[in-house]
């Protein structure tokens, strides 16, 4: 399992109110506690955007976040816990404000070949694919090509001088002791067409461009992580995975909120089907990295309108399926926030570690709307209760720890029983069987086993059990 951290609202080491690298290394032990074996790590690059998506330096720490020394400190004593660390690598585009950008405007060799400059006018016609704004951005005289828009630049990869630079970039992270990297819009590397001169996503050309990287990564480090994110339906997904050897699962995350949303056994059992098949078979070449939320998009409880008992069903749905589950910080909290893609600090609003939400470590980079002081969302609060979300979360979490087999776990079969959704899974001689009750009310079963909850509750009848509401029972 991997938690993603945002060091901006974190933990804050050295007393500005921005989470750093100094704090985070002081809370290596509460993640570690959680049952979490990885970190994947949010940009950490100099950047002047709050997110870090918009790179200045690819060879630097980002001030705010501490120095290179401190990202030493940082790897080395999640090393010690057993805790992985990934970085989030966006190679698509930098910053209009990074000196390659700058450079490429005075028409200096060889930055000027690494951007995309309009050629032909008939371009400017060209829209994104999932909103229809416009992705060419006018400067000067001229234009350049930037779909995530004015701020993001595209860089240009039909460059071969480019690619070298890449190369030294994932040499430079990799030596500094990062177990991998998750790159960041995998599909857009090459996603503009000037023969149609228009949007057109090239996947043979950017998944060549990644088997070059992973290769040369993995002579650097044979152990290295790659997570692909491309957000996609699961065939294209699936293009790109087997490359990478993980790849986020954005459709299923979407599968278990909206069958939980519909309380529809149907709806899982179709949707799992269509986005986990090569969990089906024993042969597959590459893993699912399944989630429920990130940093694009709206937290959980607040997904599921406040409900929290909702929110540990969906869970635990999470926990019992193949493949590698990563979880948003604060999600253990139950934080909510929803994602806004044009003002999405929401769901990025500090950790709350204290009621009063202010206290050492506190990060208070910026006000705080869904999860203010004195809500009973802080770790402070809910870590001195056994029933508290925190301590639900966590339990549910430890529960996938208990069984990493599960990771490599084959599907023998899904289907629905008494109205319920049930869900079988074995990897060697273990077998496991999730029953999951996605209903407001009380489902009775003939069970003979010997079983126990994962979320919820259940009680034994004569002829088996009653699990209760959005309750989900474990047959080992």
């Amino acid at each position: 399992m991997y938690y993603e951290l945002f060091l901006r609202s974190f933990a804050d080491g050295n007393g500005d109110g921005i989470g750093d690298l100094q704090g985070a290394t002081e809370k290596l032990d509460y993640i570690s506690a959680l049952g979490m074996e990885g970190i994947w790590l949010l940009p950490i690059m100099s950047s002047p955007s709050y997110h870090g998506y918009t790179v200045t330096d690819f060879y630097n720490v980002n001030p705010i976040y501490g120095d290179i020394k401190d990202l030493r400190l940082f790897l080395a004593e999640a090393h010690k816990r057993d805790l992985k660390v990934i970085l989030d690598l966006p190679l698509n585009h930098t910053s209009t404000n990074h000196e390659w950008f700058l450079r490429a405007l005075n028409g200096e060799r060889p930055y000027s070949d690494w951007y995309l400059w309009l050629e032909d006018e008939s371009w400017l016609k060209a829209r994104r694919p999932w909103d229809k704004q416009k992705v060419w951005t006018p400067i000067g005289s001229t234009f350049y090509y930037s779909l995530f828009g004015p701020g993001s630049p595209d860089l240009n990869y039909d460059s071969e001088s480019l690619w070298h630079e890449c190369r030294n970039i994932l040499t430079f992270w990799l030596s500094l002791g990062f177990d991998g990297f998750r790159f960041d819009a995998a599909k857009h590397i090459f996603d503009f067409s000037k023969k149609i001169g228009n949007c057109e996503y090239q996947h043979d050309r950017n998944i060549a461009f990644w088997s070059d990287m992973t290769s040369h990564s993995r002579k650097i480090n044979p152990e290295a992580i790659f997570v692909s994110e491309v957000w996609d339906d699961w065939e294209t997904v699936e293009k790109y995975s087997s490359t990478f050897g993980i790849g986020f699962n954005f459709p299923l995350s979407y599968v278990i909120k909206e069958a939980i949303e519909g309380r529809s056994v149907q709806k899982f059992i179709d949707g799992f089907r269509g986005t986990m098949p090569h969990y089906f078979t024993d042969n597959r070449s590459f893993e699912s990295g399944v989630f429920l939320t990130n940093h694009d998009m709206t937290r959980l409880v607040t997904n599921m309108n406040g409900n929290q008992n909702q929110a540990i069903f969906a869970l635990s749905m999470l926990m019992s399926v193949p493949g590698i589950p990563f979880v948003f910080y604060g999600e253990e909290l139950g934080m909510e926030g929803v994602y806004n893609e044009l003002f999405n600090e929401e769901q990025l609003e500090p950790f709350p570690w204290y009621e009063s939400g202010f206290g050492p470590g506190q990060t208070e980079w910026k006000a705080v709307d869904k999860n203010r002081p004195g809500m009973g969302r802080s770790y402070e609060k809910q870590s001195k209760s056994n029933e508290s979300f925190l301590s639900r979360f966590r339990k549910t979490l430890l529960f996938r720890k208990e069984r990493p087999w599960l990771r490599w776990a084959k599907v023998d079969n899904i289907y629905e029983k008494s109205g319920c959704l049930c869900l079988e899974l074995t990897q060697g001689t273990r077998r496991i069987s999730f029953i999951y009750n996605l209903s407001d009310s009380a489902k009775n079963l003939c069970i003979e086993k010997t079983i126990h909850t994962l979320a919820g509750s259940a009680t034994t009848t004569d002829n088996g059990i009653n699990l209760k509401a959005w309750s989900c029972a474990v047959i080992e």
